[in-house]
């Protein structure tokens, strides 16, 4: 039976185009570089998915 090989290595990093941060009542936010608000969620994970589907 062939084992599966485990990649170790790091994953690439990612260009810092987002940020998710938390805001005060509103929930999670993503920005730009510029730091223009692009999005508010209400959860984290929206805010991730988000900032990863926009373009680098």
């Amino acid at each position: 039976m062939a084992r599966k090989q485990h990649d170790n290595a790091p994953a690439p990093p990612r260009a810092a185009c987002k940020v998710v941060e938390r805001e005060k009542d509103r929930g999670w936010e993503v920005r730009d570089p510029r730091d223009e608000l692009m999005c508010v969620a209400v959860y984290k994970r929206g805010a991730v998915k988000v900032a990863r589907r926009l373009p680098a």
